[in-house]
């Protein structure tokens, strides 16, 4: 659950404008930035990866062509509930250390800068999530799957407007507080965004700066 309240607040705080970002000011508004839900199947799938304790992005096709953010820390048996939320806010503050720019277009130049973890985190689609953290012999390692995956050359990271002014899916609603549109329970499970050509995904995660924090 500290997972799914940390994304869903990171999202919150784009939806609202008021993520601090490199560049200058805050990242636009989120006209619909859809709210994470926990999927155990997608969390399987990573716990799997994160029992092998090696530390890179396991194969686009051993996790069915999810999203992937991972994180490490050089000491073992570190608590695991300091663990999930630290490792989501140091994804996100890629915003804030390098930077995105206000079209909110990824391309590999945006990528570049080191905000593929953060990106991942927002991406407006990638409503489904599974998480993990396990203690190897010499770190504690935790990470995230996300359904469907972000970081696509090319695409918005989000659509940009004013809190939820675009919930227009079939039986989505506003949850006004947050800023965040939400789907209902029956709606397609982990959808397949066909529009992009995996290798762009594949090659992004290949060259991304992975999450490393000392304690």
């Amino acid at each position: 659950q500290i997972y799914v309240d940390k994304h869903n607040e990171c999202r919150s705080i784009v939806a609202k404008g008021l993520a601090t970002n490199k560049l200058g000011g805050f990242a636009p508004k989120a006209a619909k930035m859809l709210k994470v839900s926990y999927d155990c199947d997608i969390e399987q799938n990573m716990m799997e990866w994160l029992k092998l304790c090696k530390y890179a992005h396991s194969p686009y096709s051993v996790r069915n062509g999810w999203g992937q953010n991972l994180f490490m820390v050089d000491a073992t048996k570190v608590n695991k509930t300091k663990v999930a939320p630290w490792s989501v806010r140091l994804w996100f503050e890629e915003l804030a250390h390098n930077g995105v720019p206000q079209e909110n277009v990824m391309t590999r130049k945006v990528f570049g800068r080191g905000i593929g973890h953060y990106s991942q985190v927002v991406w407006q689609n990638s409503n489904k999530i599974g998480c993990g953290i396990y203690w190897c012999e010499k770190m504690t390692y935790a990470g995230c799957e996300y359904s469907p995956a972000g970081n696509f050359i090319g695409a918005t990271i989000y659509e940009i407007g004013e809190p939820c002014s675009k919930c227009d899916c079939e039986g989505c609603k506003c949850d006004e507080e947050d800023g965040l549109c939400t789907e209902p329970e029956n709606f397609t499970k982990h959808k397949k965004d066909h529009r992009h050509d995996r290798h762009h995904r594949k090659h992004l995660e290949k060259d991304t700066e992975k999450a490393h924090e000392k304690i």
